[in-house]
Order: structure tokens, then sequence, then C-alpha cells
């Protein structure tokens, strides 16, 4: 079918006031015929992840006869461009695809924040991953929390860490299910309502887990990256060849105005073209939506300057753990961390425009696309256009698909290794064979999926960047036992009762209210008395603990960290400090601001100050040099029956 595009300029020239009527009988037509298609595309993307799932299935079975179905199941070993693309598919989940364009819609150039968020979560992974990578070589690490023990070695203290570890990601997967059920919602018109969503879901993680273990989660990964890689480097100009570039929609007088009336006569009509004063604008986000275009107030700064300073923890999450220890070489882990700052700017920004585009043409779209999900209402809408503009909506499809499942898929593997490993048979049950070890841990997926289920039947999308900031502020707890365990001989009692001191302020805050939660979360305001708690603890604490003599300690790391040079902590410090000082704080709230490039002029210098972040976070990535010679292992501790299940050539090396 032919079709003249309904945001050409000359359209809108010629009837500023009217909305063009083809659009609209195009947004009239749509209807569940139209998926068939779609249905098929997205239908054939799975069938490809579980063929891929069942070979993975292949590779773990032959990895289990040489080091054993613990390591099997839930480590691996990979290069740097299968480690580059799988942990960049577990960092860009359902928030980048639904959450970044609701907020984007609800919030503007607020949403802004995404793309310093990845920027402090590298500056995370320089300050650790370092040190945890040449560790679990040294030290043969094979869970996410082995540093814990390795370091403190108390029962305790591994299970609050655990604990402190596990919860977060229950509710990061139950995100991933809502952001699912919210895709496929808007998807099918609302046909497939959120709870069978959600269980289709279930189904789909824990099926590509049961196959391959962690050869699995990383090379769906690996397919996964790449969709997503050409969906988001394609979206910015497929939405703006359409409903125009950033610059051309952001002014309120832009050429793309138009007007409609606010009433519909059915859920899956447009409104019709309006002149008059009751009419809404659409076309131009400052024409609907002016308050994107005021400086931000303090609650909005705050809410911005948490969001940041919480993401520092976000590499100490399970599954970002492993992603640390799966890499072959320190040398491969360097360029995992120098291509996720640039990661940012190539993930983030084109949900930032699809909120953006909804924000600007939602008066003239179908009740239905109206209350649908940012992301599933544009895609609706851009099907509709042409031929090229459905394939491109099939691949965005897939695209979203990818970063869900790629990272609760990911976060599912760091709950059932944390439980399985860490939990039961490093701590509670430390006789269970490795073949019960993972048996556990496909029961506690399932009891994991369980439990992110029922919370996922009480969450929204809209509620993505909140939950977020919750669990970034969760991790926040562990940041001092990893942190200053890596740096400092702080005592194991100084971290436990920090951790302890966090949690119990945190339920207190919650029960009973705080005062400062419109400018500090809870969650911040209990990660900061933690903080404070081990810094005094520790600065009192003068005898050294005698049982810890026995434990990895400051001088040891130290020692095997002499034949690199480490990431300058000076770097790193001064990349998290210019990324929270670029948070709005220097303008008076609600005053207008100018637009430039299709920004608000405090959003340009936020931005700018993101890429001085980007040029620093490279400077400290060039600058660190991995241990060039051949790594030396020390063999991992086995018990009797890992040592029976294995090969004796295998079994010797225990």
């Amino acid at each position: 079918m032919l079709h003249i595009s309904a945001r050409s300029p000359i359209l809108t020239i010629a009837a500023p006031t009217v909305a063009p009527p083809q659009k609209m009988a195009f947004a009239a037509e749509e209807s569940q015929e139209g998926n068939v298609v779609l249905y098929t595309v997205v239908g054939l993307y799975l069938a490809l992840l579980t063929v891929i799932a069942k070979l993975a299935h292949r590779r773990k079975q032959k990895q289990a006869a040489v080091v054993g179905k613990v390591k099997a199941h839930f480590s691996g070993s990979f290069g740097k461009f299968t480690l580059m693309l799988t942990t960049f598919s577990t960092i860009y989940s359902g928030y980048t695809v639904t959450g970044i364009p609701e907020e984007a819609f609800n919030r503007g150039y607020i949403s802004l924040r995404w793309i310093g968020a990845t920027l402090v979560i590298v500056a995370g992974m320089l300050l650790l991953y370092p040190r945890l990578r040449r560790l679990s070589v040294e030290r043969s690490y094979t869970s996410p929390f082995d540093f814990i023990s390795d370091r403190f070695g108390t029962r305790r203290l591994r299970l609050l860490c655990a604990a402190c570890g596990v919860v977060p990601m229950l509710l990061y997967i139950a995100v991933q299910m809502v952001a699912f059920a919210a895709m496929v919602e808007g998807m099918t018109l609302q046909v497939i309502p959120k709870t069978p969503c959600m269980l289709i879901f279930c189904v789909i993680i824990i099926t590509l887990e049961m196959l391959g273990g962690m050869n699995s989660v990383v090379f769906t990964d690996v397919v996964q990256c790449l969709v997503m890689l050409l969906s988001f480097l394609v979206t910015p100009f497929a939405l703006g060849l359409e409903y125009g570039f950033l610059p051309e929609m952001a002014p309120g007088d832009c050429a793309y105005l138009s007007h409609v009336s606010p009433n519909s006569t059915s859920s899956h009509a447009a409104p019709v073209p309006c002149v008059g004063s009751n009419c809404l604008a659409a076309g131009c986000i400052a024409a609907v939506r002016p308050d994107f275009f005021l400086f931000p107030s303090r609650s909005d700064f705050c809410d911005v300057l948490f969001f940041l300073f919480n993401m520092l923890a976000a590499p100490v999450t399970p599954h970002m753990l492993q992603r640390a220890y799966l890499a072959k070489a320190d040398a491969d882990l360097r360029w995992v961390i120098g291509a996720m700052l640039l990661a940012p700017f190539i993930a983030q920004p084109p949900g930032i425009v699809i909120g953006l585009v909804k924000a600007a043409n939602n008066p003239a779209w179908p009740p239905i696309d109206q209350t649908a999900t940012a992301f599933s209402s544009v895609m609706a809408q851009f099907k509709l256009v042409g031929v090229l503009q459905y394939v491109f909506v099939s691949v965005m499809t897939c695209c979203a698909l990818a970063a869900i499942m790629s990272t609760a898929d990911s976060a599912l593997m760091g709950v059932s290794s944390v439980i399985s490993n860490d939990i039961l048979s490093k701590t509670l049950l430390p006789a269970l064979s490795s073949e019960n070890v993972v048996r556990a841990g496909t029961v506690a997926s399932l009891c994991a999926c369980m439990v992110s289920f029922f919370l996922g039947n009480y969450l929204t999308s809209t509620q993505m960047g909140a939950i977020k900031s919750f669990n970034g502020g969760m991790m926040m707890q562990l940041l001092p036992a990893f942190g200053m365990g890596l740096y400092t001989e702080v005592s194991e009692r100084s971290i436990t009762l920090g951790i302890v001191v966090g949690l119990l302020s945190l339920l207190v805050l919650v029960i009973c209210g705080d005062s400062l939660g419109s400018y500090v979360p809870d969650i911040s305001l209990s990660a900061l008395l933690n903080f404070l708690t081990v810094g005094l603890s520790h600065s009192m604490h003068c005898l050294a603990d005698e049982s810890a003599s026995k434990l990895l300690n400051v001088k040891a790391i130290r020692d095997m960290m002499a034949s690199s040079r480490e990431p300058k902590l000076a770097l790193v410090a001064l990349m998290l400090g210019l990324a929270l000082a670029s948070a709005p704080w220097y303008s008076t709230p609600g005053a207008p601001e100018p637009i430039i490039f299709g920004f608000p002029r405090w959003g340009c210098i936020q931005l700018g100050a993101f890429v001085v972040v980007f040029a620093l976070g490279m400077l400290t990535v060039t600058l660190w040099k991995p241990p060039q010679p051949a790594e030396k292992t020390v063999p991992p501790p086995c018990d009797v029956q890992s040592v029976v299940e294995m090969p004796a050539d295998a079994a010797t090396k225990c």
C-alpha cells in the first residue's frame, strides 16, 4: 500500500492547526490481523534461542566431564568478544526497553540520568573488578560471594551478604516480568493480559537455564545483544524520519504541530482534527508538555543524584560478579569495561527518544495507545505507516524480548548460584554433592520465579525507576564488604555491624516514615548509615582479629596485583564526582530553560558532563595494564563426592 507520510512538513505548514487525515485513518485501522507476521517473527526468534540453548547444553555436558558439574553449570570461561556481548545484554534490560521510554514520557529529560547510570556502573567496575578478577583466578572463585568467605571467613556475614544480594534480584526479575507483560499487552492490543504473559516468561527463562546453565545464558546473550545493537542504532533515525528528529519536534511551534479533539469515537479510532480553543496540541514536545523545559525541582535533583550514586553498587550484584569471573584473562575484562563506557551512548538514547515521541504525539493517537506503555504505543503506531516500518517494529519487538530475557536469565542464574553455592553448599550443607548442588540451583530458580511472579502482580512499568533506585540502594549495603575488603584491613565485625545497622534502619524508616523521603530515599539513607557505622567501627577497632590470620588480607591482594598496573583510583573518583555533579542543582527550580538542539539547557550541560566522564573512563582503562604472564591457578578445593564424579586426571588436580 502506498502511503504519503502524515508527518510531511509540507502538509503541516499548509494546515498547521489540523492533523493530517491519512494518519488518523491508519490509526483507526489498527487490528489483530495486522500482527500475524509480527507474531511469526517473534516465534521464530524464540525458537532460535531454544536451539542455541540446546547447543549450549551439549557444551555444558562436555565441560562437566572436565571441571565438574557445579562449575560447568554455574561458571565458564569466555573470550572478550563473547564476554562483551553478554555483559552488554546483562546491563541493558527491561528497564532500557520499557522503563526508560515510560520515564521519558512522564518526566521528560530527567530520563537522561540513565546514560550517567551506566557510566557510574563502569566506575564501580574499575574500582572492584581488576582485583576481584585476579582473585578469582588465584583463589579459584566460582560463586558470586566467594570473596566474602575468603576475606572475612564467617558464616553470618556470608548469609547477610547473600540476603542483600538475593532480595534485590527477586525484585529485578519481577520487573523484567512486568516489562515483558507490558510489551506483550501492547503488542497484542491487550488481548493477552498481564498474568498469563508473566507465566509464559517464567517458562521461557526456566527452560533456557535448565538446558544449558551459564553456557545457555551467555550464548543466548550473544544473539540477543546483536539484535539489541541493531535496533538501538536504527531507532533514532527511523523515528526521526517519521515524527521528526529531536531538534525539529522539540519547539512548541515546530513544523509538526497539529490540533486534535480531546475525545475519540472508539478505543481504536484516533481523535479527529480540530480547530478551536478546546483542541489539544500534538506533534511538538514543548506544545504538549511545556513542563519538560523547566529547570528541575530540588526533589528531582535529589532523585537524580541518589539514582546515580546508587548505581555504584551495581557491579556487586550476583549476576554482574559472575561476568567478572567468566573472563578468560584480565586483558579481556579490560576490553569489556572499555566497551561498556561507550554502550550508554548507544543503548539509552533510543528509549528516551521513544518516550519523547509518545509525549509529543500522544493526544493524536487512539485511546488504546494513549493508555499503553510508551514503547508499545509507539511501536503500535509506527507499524501502521508502511512495510519497512512494520519490519522495523518486528525487529524492535525481538529487541525488547532480548533485553528483557537476557537480563532476567542472568539474574536468575545469579540467584540460583547464591542460594545453591553460597548459602547451601558452602555454608549450611557443606557435604552436599555436586549433583545435588546443581539440582538445588534448579529448585532455587523455580522458587525465585514464583516469588518474582507474586511481586510482579503488584508492580507496574511506571515504578521501574523507583525499583532501580531501591535495588541499587539495597546492593549498597554490600559495597563496604567489597570496597573496603579489597583495599583496607577492615574487620568482619565492622562490616557485619554496618549491614545490620543499614537493614534495621531501613526497616524503621519504612515503618515509621522518613521526613527526608522527598529528597533522600529511605534505602539511600540506610546505606549511608551503614557506611558511617563501618567507618566508626573500623576507626575504633585497633586490635587485629587473631582468627583472621589465615584469611585473605590486603597485603596478599596487593602481592597478587604486583605484576599489573591497576586503574588509577583518583581518576575513578573523578569520574564518580563529575557524574554526581551533573545533576541539575545550579539554577532556580521551575525557571524556563532555553531549548538547545532539542534539549533544555540543563540537559545539554548534563550530557556534556557525561561525555567528559566517558573520556576520563577511557583514560583510566588505557592506563590500566593487566598482568601479562600466563596465569597460574590454585586448584579448587573438592569434596569427596566431586572427586568421585571426576575423571582420574581431573581428580588429581584437586
